[in-house]
């Protein structure tokens, strides 16, 4: 037994999506769809008010612009959660979190990816994105997952709940939660359940203000990966997602001051090395003089 939660903004996608479930997820459920057209609450609030209308001991959060695509995949998360050592599920995610502000996908080894993504392009086709470094594999561990289809248990939301209080959009509370759970248990990305998800992510200063507020917050336990990394892998990774940071605020074409600040909060670290610091800093030059 499955319970639903949908923040609703879109009435034709919910119509969809409650007769895709209907058709699709092959056990008893619920659907708490709140209506958020009006409110515009923050995901978090409208997740937390629907988590507590919750019947069922599994708990599926899912975005409205999606579509199953697997049979009874009711009974597939269910299995997945019966273990106790397992407290939330996804279908993207990371092995790894730095402590600069990023994304879910800037992996040590190999993001774990298990999705079929359409596109805004209309004259793009449609993908289905299977990444993993284990071939055949049913579930890979992660730190952060994706949003778009988190799935949890009732006793586990009893503790880690959405921080509503620091994230008040739409941003950054995926890797949040993911963190707050694998505090006390494992993440994991699956990959016997396929999902429809008919939009693209939005990249922009809302998601930058979410992610540099995602690190602060973190700043203590950050980075943090599945794997034991040695002092040259944190380095490298910091490094690399730091790069990784500075092209965004380029391609959202932030102000050069903003950028450089950025650019020094993020290397007088631990992770500080010169040889680094001056190739990051040529980096940041070079690519200012191509933008403009």
């Amino acid at each position: 037994m499955v319970s639903i939660i949908i923040c609703s903004v879109n009435p034709v996608y919910l119509v969809a999506l409650k007769t895709n479930i209907a058709q699709t997820i092959g056990i008893p459920y619920q659907i708490i769809a709140i209506d958020n057209a009006v409110n515009k609450f923050g995901i978090c609030k409208v997740y937390n008010q629907g988590a507590k209308q919750a019947i069922y001991e599994t708990l599926c959060f899912v975005h409205e612009d999606v579509a199953f695509a697997t049979q009874n995949w009711g009974q597939i998360i269910v299995n997945h959660l019966a273990d106790e050592k397992v407290g939330l599920i996804g279908l993207a995610g990371g092995d790894a979190k730095s402590c600069v502000p990023s994304s879910w996908s800037i992996p040590i080894i190999s993001n774990q990816i298990n999705i079929f993504q359409h596109f805004k392009d209309k004259s793009k086709a449609a993908q289905y994105i299977v990444e993993t470094h284990v071939p055949n594999t049913t579930k890979q561990q992660v730190v952060a997952l994706d949003g778009v289809f988190l799935c949890t248990r009732k006793n586990i939301f009893d503790t880690f709940n959405f921080d509503e209080h620091t994230f008040k959009g739409f941003h950054g509370y995926d890797i949040d939660f993911s963190l707050q759970v694998n505090t006390q248990y494992q993440v994991f990305v699956i990959f016997d359940l396929v999902l429809h998800h008919f939009s693209e992510g939005t990249p922009d200063s809302k998601w930058v203000h979410s992610a540099i507020t995602l690190s602060n917050k973190w700043k203590k336990q950050l980075p943090i990966s599945i794997y034991n990394l040695t002092k040259e892998e944190e380095n490298f990774y910091h490094w690399r997602s730091l790069q990784v940071f500075l092209q965004k605020l380029f391609a959202l074409k932030y102000p050069l001051p903003i950028i450089i600040k950025n650019y020094l909060n993020y290397s007088f670290t631990k992770y500080f090395r010169f040889r680094r610091f001056f190739s990051m800093g040529k980096y940041v030059l070079d690519s200012w003089v191509n933008a403009n």
